[in-house]
């Protein structure tokens, strides 16, 4: 039984080593995503702080113009569409021809 308990403490310490190992890589990963996004956000910094002013725009109140009440007709434009007296019918589906059979071959 000693064999037997040597390979359980064997794979034990295997897994032991695997889990610090994936854990190790893992907090790596996380340290570097933080350090790229800080080196980013110091690279780009954008606009600078100071304030710039901006041209005051003149405080009138805006105008409403209405729209026109009818449009006159264009020259040679056609007559507007009117609906149909009665809505369409659907026609029938044709029957459609029965598929070809394939055989699983020889």
């Amino acid at each position: 039984m000693t064999r037997d308990s040597d390979r359980y403490r064997a794979r034990d310490s295997a897994l032991r080593r695997t889990r610090a190992t994936v854990g190790g890589i893992v907090a790596g990963a996380v340290a570097l995503s933080g350090a790229c996004s800080a080196v980013a956000a110091h690279a780009f910094k954008g606009h600078s702080s100071r304030a710039v002013a901006s041209p005051v725009a003149d405080p009138s109140p805006a105008v409403r113009v209405p729209g026109p009440e009818r449009v006159p007709p264009i020259a040679g434009d056609p007559a507007p569409l009117e609906p149909p007296a009665e809505p369409p019918v659907a026609a029938a589906p044709e029957p459609s021809a029965p598929a070809p059979e394939v055989s699983g071959g020889s």
